[in-house]
């Protein structure tokens, strides 16, 4: 064992159904889990804690703000968090969080050695311009050992839209509407498919905040649908796919299911989602895979929680993708547990279903 590996930690247990894990917390938005058994997780207003047991401690804090000049609403703070596929070897914790200046969002990498963050490192700095909205913040490794990040728009679409230019989302050099694909150090793999020094890997998107990838590898996102955005609808269109490299989406073109966005008269022949909530409303936010030996009827599916109405469950089809409604209170972020249960979160709460 290395001077700072932790002990193994028996994961928490329970019955079938739900059962409460922590409550009491500020807004924990993102989970991860340690090949040790530890769960960590990310609060919104800066802290990055870990269960132990059922022993929490402060691993890091980061100086974010939670709100616009003047305490107006915003969608910065503390949004991502990932664990290293190696994590038991190198023990190193990702997270993505708004600069307290409210310019940028760096992505950050500590060692934790023994429940405590050392050795920190910002490893990527982004754009977060002064809106409000649309941040992304997600973090997740790729089967390939790559970080994947997304970016949201924050608001650069123009209305209406056009010009000479295409629309920023749809603009490979520009990082915004993105998920971008880097190594664990920060560097850009030179195979990334717009060349070794870009970071986008698959654009069009207006606001990706859920990340999580299958067992063959495929990359699942839930994105936030329009409202009102350039000549969008008020609400609605959520929207949930999977990515593929190279691939550039429908935003600001069209919304939800394909539907155009004057003055443009179709998609520019980008693919359409698997999954649009349409009309409806759902807010989608953090998304896992589960495997064959999670709870049912989640088992061999891509889940995401939403802030509207807690859980879907993804079911693919054609010519399009159905999702059915499982716990209401996986509002912010779900992952598997090295138990098999799944775990999630909503405002003041961490939750386990299994």
């Amino acid at each position: 064992m290395s001077a700072c590996a932790s002990p193994v930690v028996a994961p928490p247990r329970g019955g079938a159904g739900e059962s409460v894990l922590l409550s009491g917390l500020p807004f924990p938005l993102a989970l991860a889990w340690a090949p040790d058994g530890r769960l960590f997780f990310a609060e919104r207003g800066g802290a990055v804690k870990v269960d132990s047991g059922g022993t929490v401690r402060t691993f890091a804090t980061v100086p974010t703000v939670t709100t616009e000049p003047g305490g107006g609403y915003s969608e910065r703070g503390l949004l991502g968090l990932a664990l290293s596929p190696t994590f038991a070897t190198d023990h190193h914790v990702y997270a993505m969080y708004s600069t307290a200046d409210r310019r940028h969002s760096v992505i950050v990498r500590w060692t934790d050695c023994r429940g405590a963050a050392t050795d920190e490192t910002v490893l990527v700095t982004l754009p977060a311009g002064p809106d409000c909205c649309h941040k992304g913040g997600r973090l997740a490794f790729g089967p390939d050992g790559r970080l994947y990040v997304t970016v949201g728009d924050e608001h650069s679409v123009p209305p209406p839209p056009g010009g000479p230019s295409p629309p920023v989302p749809q603009d490979t050099a520009d990082v915004r509407g993105k998920i971008l694909r880097y190594n664990a150090d920060g560097t850009v793999p030179a195979d990334n498919p717009f060349g070794p020094s870009d970071p986008v890997w698959a654009a069009g998107m207006r606001n990706p905040f859920g990340l999580a990838f299958g067992p063959d590898g495929a990359l699942f996102v839930t994105v936030n649908g329009p409202t009102g955005d350039a000549g969008s609808p008020p609400t609605g269109y959520d929207l949930a796919f999977d990515a593929t490299a190279g691939t550039i989406y429908q935003w600001p073109y069209c919304y939800g299911d394909s539907h155009p966005i004057a003055p443009y008269r179709d998609c520019g022949g980008r693919p359409a989602p698997a999954w649009s909530s349409e009309a409806r409303t759902t807010v989608p936010t953090g998304a896992t895979w589960v495997d064959a030996l999670g709870p049912a009827p989640m088992a061999g599916h891509f889940v995401f929680c939403n802030d509207e109405a807690g859980m879907l469950v993804f079911e693919g089809g054609s010519p399009r993708a159905t999702v059915t409604q499982g716990p209401s209170h996986c509002r912010l972020d779900v992952k598997e547990g090295p138990d098999h249960a799944l775990y999630y979160s909503d405002e003041t709460a961490i939750y386990r279903f299994g």
